[in-house]
């Protein structure tokens, strides 16, 4: 997998531990098996960010995240898809795991993944609330609940059954690995799956030292790709490291993780988590708890083997598509909404066009392109139009060369601009590195007349403008320097006349640097930062994070930055770093900054907030709930349509099980009323894009 060095390592890894829990928690294996690509995809998504820190918990994370959004009360189709309502996996059950199935299919998706979570993964309370994204009280209340639903509803004899024979459920033990015709295994050993971690106490670890410890591997095995256990220096497996908590100095050498062989394994024997980890100090005493243990591990020992490769290649194909966690194709209107909109609407389309034509460095009316797999021809000598938006092309299986195990060189990944009228060309060497796993490293100005990205040929930032798209070089990155592409940010101003880029937080990383597109000077800034935005004056908005222990309760701090070239701060106030992970975008005065955000107590039908904060002192200037369709949700923050409106991403349940739709609107950040913005004739968003003359 040429752009996800050992995701195919790590899937086929992981594959048969995450099946089984998602067994457990949709009670049916094609939709165990829908839930697992999900849940890799996710994480192939976001592959650069998570790669060496702990993927497993991170896949483990949207299992968990994927079923609770596709068993969503208020949906019952997806629902019933996710194991309720009388589904039963199409494998032989005992009478005791057949009876708990029924039983749990009568929870509510919460307590069901609460279950689940404490007594077949073994985390304790805290941990599952953590996966289930509620606070640690009421899921310690849910859980109690959930198992004196399940006592309610189970026989007596429930605790009197027989632990399951080891020798049933998988045809490779369970693993989810597979053999070849002649019975070789073709996936990792069983015993190079890291098992659950041991629970610890209920309560959040007193030390660190256990979790500092674990990122302490002198030489990491598969086992370090799972999370990190609170109790490693009182719990020894074959996938623990090779030393006690606490001990050790030495820097992890990363390097070897997915190149070196994997050291031999032997079959793992879990402990029992330890007492009070769950429900209560008594926990391993009550013979009913032990049961509904045993009857769970019965439960997801059911689930039938998956062939590693091919999933790992859907897997990854899927993340390809998505972006790291999250795109996918969106429908159009249902034919009765269109026939109730489509007069109005043609009516309203028009005047559209007629002032947008009137509108200086404004498109038209655009036609909708085709983003579909249809692969366009280079780019010409120039431009018919302001380029509209940009996105990258994906390969389909035609492009797929079995012999190779590689796509076909064709283009059909490359980026692709497309203009105000329609039309679509590719620009080759677009680096396909992604910084903070999903945002691209291309910048449109907002006129929609210049394009800046990161050559791949040159091994820097190049630009190219309407009447001339012959890449020129910038020299913002000297030859003799190299950057980390994954850590990169690009910025260009809504005329493009200045671009800024940062090249990550690393202490040895480039300083930022900011550069006048008219005369090709380049300036460095003084302070290392996270560059959000460049005006058309030079000034470059960012946020900037340093250690600090003058704040109770923290150990760093985030401000709000505006630089000017010449490296003179006009204003810097202290900020929630938090308010940025959802995107941000600077207004084209370079006055407001607009974040997507969530209410403190959101209600269950709530579309997200979009606020506006003023960029010199921090302000809240406006929040405002988006008007959104209904079970659409406010997911990323793209870019300004308008002097008042933002272009938002949101979110949605899809018509397939375990997929979202995603579509764009144009959000007025002082009412909170939204229109809907069309990028394809097909009504859908492009996997990874770039706005840039996007109305």
């Amino acid at each position: 997998m040429r752009d996800l060095p050992g995701f195919d390592a790590f899937a086929a890894d992981q594959a048969g531990p995450l099946a089984r829990t998602a067994l457990s928690l949709t009670g049916d294996p094609a939709a165990a098996r829908a839930l697992v690509v999900t849940a890799l995809s996710a994480v192939a998504a976001r592959w650069s960010a998570v790669r060496w820190s702990f993927p497993a918990h991170a896949a483990r994370e949207a299992l968990y995240r994927s079923y609770l959004n596709r068993a969503h009360p208020k949906r019952p189709r997806a629902r019933r898809a996710a194991g309720g309502h009388g589904t039963h996996p199409s494998v032989p059950l005992g009478a005791d795991a057949a009876a708990l199935l029924d039983a749990l299919t009568a929870l509510t998706p919460r307590r069901r993944a609460l279950v689940v979570a404490c007594f077949q993964d073994g985390h304790s309370t805290w941990q599952a609330a953590g996966l289930c994204r509620m606070d640690a009280g009421p899921a310690k209340t849910e859980t109690v609940l959930a198992v004196a639903e399940l006592r309610d509803r189970l026989p007596a004899s429930f605790v009197d059954g027989t632990a399951p024979d080891p020798g049933t459920g998988d045809a490779d033990g369970g693993t989810g690995g597979t053999g070849d015709a002649g019975g070789a295994a073709t996936g990792p050993s069983p015993a190079s799956w890291p098992a659950p971690w041991p629970a610890p106490s209920d309560t959040a670890p007193s030390s660190p030292g256990a979790r500092i410890s674990w990122s302490q591997t002198v030489r990491p095995s598969p086992a370090s790709w799972a999370p990190p256990s609170d109790a490693a220096a009182s719990f020894r497996g074959p996938w623990a490291p090779p030393y006690e908590a606490g001990q050790g100095s030495a820097a992890p050498d990363r390097t070897a993780a997915y190149h070196a062989t994997p050291l031999p394994h032997t079959a793992p024997s879990v402990p029992a988590p330890t007492a009070g980890s769950t429900l209560a100090d008594e926990r391993d005493d009550d013979p009913w708890a032990a049961a509904l243990r045993r009857e769970l591990a019965a439960l997801s020992a059911a689930m039938p083997a998956l062939d590693p490769l091919p999933l790992a290649a859907e897997a990854a194909r899927a993340g390809r598509l998505r972006g790291t966690r999250r795109r996918a194709l969106v429908t159009g209107m249902s034919v009765t909404l269109a026939a109730l909109v489509v007069v109005p609407l043609a009516f309203a389309a028009a005047g559209l066009a007629e002032r947008a034509t009137r509108d200086a460095g404004s498109p038209g009316s655009p036609a909708s392109p085709d983003v579909s797999a249809t692969i366009p021809g280079p780019l010409p000598a120039s431009l018919p139009g302001p380029v509209r938006f940009a996105y990258r092309g994906y390969c389909t299986r035609d492009d797929w060369d079995p012999v190779t195990e590689k796509f076909a060189d064709n283009g059909c990944d490359q980026w692709r601009v497309v203009t105000a009228t329609g039309e679509q060309w590719r620009v080759a060497d677009v680096a396909p590195d992604l910084s903070d796993g999903w945002q691209p490293l291309m910048a449109i100005s907002r006129d929609g007349n210049r394009v800046a990205y990161f050559s791949d040929a040159s091994s820097d930032f190049v630009v190219f403008d309407l009447l001339d798209t012959t890449a020129k070089r910038t020299g913002m990155v000297p030859l003799i320097e190299e950057v980390s592409r994954g850590a990169s940010h690009l910025v260009i101003s809504p005329r493009g006349r200045w671009m800024a880029a940062d090249f990550g937080p690393a202490a040895e990383a480039i300083a930022p640097r900011v550069q006048s597109l008219t005369d090709y000077r380049v300036s460095t800034l003084p302070r290392r930062m996270r560059v959000l935005a460049v005006g058309d004056d030079g000034t470059v908005t960012g946020t900037a994070t340093w250690d600090t222990d003058a704040a109770p309760g923290r150990i760093s701090t985030t401000v709000l930055l505006r630089v000017r070239p010449d490296g003179r701060t006009l204003s810097r106030v202290p900020i929630d770093a938090a308010l940025f992970e959802a995107g941000a975008a600077v207004s084209p005065d370079g006055r407001t900054v607009a974040v997507a955000a969530e209410r403190a107590h959101p209600r269950e039908d709530d579309h997200g907030l979009l606020a506006t904060l003023d960029t010199a002192t921090g302000r809240v200037l406006t929040r405002h709930e988006a008007a959104l369709p209904e079970d659409a949700h406010v997911v990323a923050v793209r870019g300004w349509a308008s002097a008042r409106e933002v272009i938002v991403e949101a979110e949605r349940p899809g018509e397939d099980e375990y997929e979202e739709e995603y579509s764009l609107h144009a959000v007025d950040v002082r009412t909170g009323a939204a229109r809907p913005i069309d990028t394809d004739e097909a009504g859908g968003v492009p996997d990874l894009w770039v706005p840039g003359a996007l109305r």
